[in-house]
């Protein structure tokens, strides 16, 4: 993991590109604490190009520079995980592994070969010197961000980047195939020639408008007015790059298909046992997704450095925080750092519990697993509005959110042999509007609305760990995780029927109207939010990991139709991730398995606390990201 950049730019215009100031001007290096290095490279018409690394070592014997550069002169800036498709043993670095198979390449194709055989998350910025080109993208669901900056005139500059550098205007590079750059620099100015070669069947995002029949490109790729005397967009006419993305089964359930009825005199629980222990098609469904999600969860955990563990900074339980409000401050030192190698985004719901109890059955038992919880302080409820007065929440009940209880819930089902650190996440309104403004609104760019600023503050806070111990031998005490590796429930409600929309459209258009909705939700899943989330999770210097997204998962589930996944004919908290919930119940997960879906806008109470009466969908005014900067690229 690492946060990546490159910057190309003229120097008969600009003033040469400065890495510290690069830096200053962006959260870069936060993305890569263990190491950080520099390159330059002097192209053709005075051209020059910058490329900078951050990196985060998980995996490997030894950590590889960033950017990395071969014998040829070749740079690879990569910002990844490779759990599949290209071997790499656990002592060496993905990224070596990599940059040696494009040493060896002599033509696109095999270059494109190389990308579409990665298994896992990636984004990247590979320069070819013997071509004077640049390689660029993300994977096919868009798990890694990768932001571009086009030149508005001859004085501007290029510039991918894992995050924004102000005062810089950037986009998000969509996930629809591989870039390639080549560079046509005179004594006037530098143009920029751009192909794109997409993924087999790619769509653009929000849509199910296919890349390869569409002519318009730069109205998908770049809504802002391109300056096109310095820049081209062309698509390749006939090489598709094959696609991680596998086609949705789209069959409409055969005449005479039937569930049992749900009726009041059975629990959703004994229903869900009932429906498990009785259709031998259902039961064998469901233990084959835990089976392929338990391989994707420990791909996850184990694919990262062996650490010792980290010692605590207190040998005995803390002074009980008695108002229970603070969150942990990392200048006092007074708190207890988890020795734990790996945490969940944790709220109870069925998604994080049934990644939770996978980790259980990867991971030693005597080590600990960091649940991190969110929870937003409730208002003051008013109980006499003629008089004016407040009554203040009582503080027991302060952070009792919707998410604090389903995770007790939760917890109460999980291993009870396991360590689990249960870290309550509590924050204040005063708190999330000086993290956002300093932080968070930073990462959330370039996206805007109140939904990507509510899930962005909820999921910076969960990832940063810092809390009041709700478990354990330390319980109330303040901790802080130090685990690299975040495991992510994101991707399940898209391919499993999980959202309140899917029954609106099935109400409305029955099983044809719900299967078209679900092929629309997988497709544009890498434009809607993973590469924020990527964003915020790794401002910390942690990495996001999301097992639902693995590719053998989203082929098992892509293999199976709509009607065997989810049943919106049963009621909510049961259709909905039907399948879902009969592996939880397998696992033992009874109460989590009814839990209805709660975004964690809701569910963490953040979407209460500053203005109800906001539609997601709306430009959130508290995302100012002023763009005060020092860089001089102009």
């Amino acid at each position: 993991m690492c946060g990546i950049c490159c910057i190309f730019y003229d120097e008969r215009t600009r003033s040469k590109i400065n890495a510290d100031d690069v830096c200053c001007n962006s959260r870069l290096g936060n993305r890569g604490p263990d190491g950080n290095h520099v390159k330059s490279v002097s192209l053709p018409g005075k051209l020059s190009a910058t490329f900078i690394g951050h990196v985060l070592h998980l995996r490997g014997d030894n950590m590889a520079i960033q950017p990395a550069q071969d014998c040829q002169g070749n740079i690879l800036l990569w910002n990844a995980e490779i759990f599949g498709g290209v071997q790499v043993s656990d002592s060496e670095s993905d990224t070596t592994v990599l940059l040696d198979l494009l040493t060896e390449c002599n033509t696109d194709d095999e270059i494109l070969s190389i990308f579409s055989k990665v298994e896992g998350p990636w984004s990247f910025i590979y320069w070819q010197i013997s071509t004077c080109t640049l390689w660029f993208g993300r994977d096919v669901f868009g798990r890694r961000s990768l932001l571009w900056h086009l030149p508005d005139d001859v004085s501007d500059m290029f510039g991918l980047s894992s995050v924004q550098i102000k005062p810089k205007k950037f986009k998000e590079v969509p996930s629809i195939g591989i870039f390639k750059m080549s560079i046509n620099a005179t004594d006037e100015l530098t143009r920029y020639n751009f192909m794109l070669y997409p993924w087999k069947q790619a769509v653009w995002p929000g849509t199910l408008d296919k890349v390869r029949d569409d002519t318009n490109i730069l109205a998908h790729l770049y809504s802002d007015e391109i300056n096109k005397d310095l820049i081209t967009f062309t698509v390749s006419p006939d090489i598709d790059v094959p696609s991680k993305m596998p086609l949705l089964n789209k069959s409409m359930p055969p005449d005479g298909y039937t569930i049992p009825d749900f009726t009041d005199d059975i629990s959703p629980t004994d229903y869900l046992q009932k429906l498990l222990t009785g259709n031998d098609y259902l039961r064998t469904l469901s233990k084959q997704l835990t089976s392929v999600l338990l391989d994707a969860v420990k791909t996850r955990v184990l694919n990262q450095q062996m650490r010792e563990n980290i010692p605590t900074n207190a040998e005995k339980k803390l002074e009980v925080n008695e108002d229970r409000v603070s969150e942990c401050d990392d200048s006092d030192g007074n708190y207890i750092v988890s020795s734990a190698r790996v945490a969940v985004l944790f709220s109870g719901g069925i998604d994080s519990t049934m990644i939770a109890a996978l980790a259980d059955k990867c991971i030693p038992e005597d080590e600990p697993i960091d649940l991190l919880n969110v929870a937003f302080e409730l208002k003051p409820k008013e109980n006499n509005q003629k008089k004016g007065r407040k009554v203040d929440v009582p503080l027991i009940k302060k952070w009792d959110v919707p998410d604090r209880l389903t995770g007790y819930t939760a917890l109460s089902e999980l291993n009870p042999n396991r360590k689990w650190n249960f870290i309550e996440v509590n924050i204040t309104a005063t708190e999330l509007q000086e993290a956002r403004q300093e932080h968070i609104q930073d990462l959330v760019y370039p996206l805007q609305t109140v939904l990507d600023d509510s899930i962005g503050c909820a999921v910076w806070f969960a990832a940063r760990g810092t809390g009041l111990c709700g478990s354990g031998l330390y319980k109330d005490s303040r901790m802080k995780s130090s685990a690299r590796v975040i495991l992510c429930g994101m991707g399940a409600d898209e391919q499993l029927v999980g959202y309140s929309r899917h029954r609106v459209r099935f109400k409305e258009e029955g099983w044809s109207g719900l299967i078209n909705e679900i092929e629309l939700e997988v497709t544009r899943i890498s434009a809607r939010n993973l590469g924020r989330d990527d964003r915020i999770i790794t401002d910390h210097g942690k990495e996001s990991r999301f097992p639902f997204l693995d590719e053998r998962v989203v082929s098992f589930l892509s293999s199976l139709p709509v009607y065997d996944k989810a049943n919106l004919t049963l009621p909510r908290g049961l259709g909905e991730k039907l399948l879902l919930r009969l592996s939880a119940v397998d696992l033992g997960l009874y109460q989590t398995a009814c839990q209805a879906k709660r975004a964690i806008q809701f569910g963490s109470r953040i979407a209460k606390l500053e203005n109800s009466k906001e539609k997601a969908s709306d430009i959130c005014s508290r995302l100012s990201n002023t763009t005060v900067s020092n860089l001089d690229v102009t």
